[in-house]
């Protein structure tokens, strides 16, 4: 399994640069299908699943992707959860039948008898939207030709989720927004509320009783509305934020030039000497590097540098890196280690 992916065990995808990937983190695509006259994976025998994964790895693999197979059952629990956290592979999924396909940059992958016998993801940094949607329409309209996807004229595609049924098209974009989150955090709130009452869904991540300044935004609603009405409303919603993000950036560097000059050199400061740290600080202090990267006051890092702590520094990345190293044993210094290695090689 090592060796498709990148040092580390990152995938590659990160280090692709994508449009606004200083504050868009990533956007990912997902497509969700099940086979006609199948029933929903939690009335499948073992007969249906054979059937759905010979069905289904024939005509993946005539798609000519060079996607390696994993039999999600046959491999090691750490490796399931490095998965996950390079966003490769769904949180909640029920993976004991299930197979996945992955390309070698894990930016586009296939999922097939989990909670749906097919699911389609692709994923890009920063603001790759169309691109994503491109390349997962090209993938399940080659599927489509072959397959008999379950499809109902009122309906639509039909899930074993009630909430998946229609499109069966969840869109996904993750945002850093450190400067909303610091100056005016009310924002939030009322994006969360605006933004509801049109079918998504935004979270502000919490760690403990913390924010964290990285919010998502998704689709709630897959009923009752065309493919392409859900990829427009997302972008709207994106550069509504998206521009507030930027002129708050703007407005504090001309109010507030030595309190956010202040606070990008402590949070570089601290980082770079740190002995214990934990996963939130990480995002809070990196994000504000990200800021003066927005700004130009810091030359030698990269933006790359920070994608690069945020995925190598989760816990099951660093796990995996220190498995041989006995004297570190808690994981708050081996992320504080690794952040301290990145950041004083410059």
């Amino acid at each position: 399994m090592g060796n498709m992916f990148a040092d580390n065990n990152i995938a590659n995808w990160i280090f692709n640069e994508g449009s606004e990937n200083n504050i868009v983190l990533y956007s990912k695509v997902s497509i969700y299908r099940n086979l006609e006259n199948i029933r929903f994976h939690h009335h499948m025998d073992k007969n249906e699943f054979d059937k759905v994964d010979s069905i289904l790895q024939k005509n993946i693999e005539d798609l000519n992707l060079n996607l390696t197979k994993i039999k999600l059952a046959e491999i090691k629990p750490c490796d399931i959860k490095i998965l996950k956290e390079n966003l490769t592979l769904p949180k909640k999924r029920n993976l004991l039948n299930a197979t996945l396909y992955t390309n070698s940059e894990q930016s586009t992958s296939i999922l097939i008898n989990s909670n749906e016998h097919l699911e389609i993801q692709t994923i890009a940094r920063g603001l790759e939207l169309n691109d994503c949607f491109k390349t997962a329409y090209e993938i399940e309209n080659k599927l489509d030709e072959k397959i008999d996807f379950a499809f109902d004229k009122k309906f639509g595609y039909l899930t074993s989720s009630p909430k998946k049924i229609g499109t069966a098209l969840n869109l996904t974009v993750a945002i850093s927004v450190p400067a909303i989150l610091w100056k005016t955090p009310d924002n939030i709130d009322y994006f969360i509320n605006k933004f509801s009452k049109s079918g998504f869904d935004l979270s502000i991540l919490s760690i403990g009783k913390k924010n964290i300044p990285i919010l998502t935004i998704t689709n709630k609603v897959m009923i009752g509305i065309k493919e392409k009405d859900i990829l427009k409303n997302t972008f709207d919603i994106i550069h509504d934020i998206l521009d507030k993000e930027k002129n708050i950036r703007k407005r504090i560097k001309k109010l507030y030039r030595i309190k956010v000059e202040d606070r990008i050199c402590r949070s570089k400061a601290i980082l770079s000497s740190a002995r214990v740290l934990n996963y939130g600080e990480l995002i809070k202090y990196s994000f504000w590097l990200r800021i003066g990267l927005h700004y130009g006051i810091l030359k030698n890092i990269k933006i790359d540098d920070l994608y690069y702590m945020l995925f190598a520094s989760k816990n099951n990345h660093l796990q995996i890196q220190n498995i041989n190293n006995s004297k570190e044993k808690n994981i708050n210094e081996i992320r504080a280690n690794m952040v301290r290695d990145i950041l004083n090689d410059k």
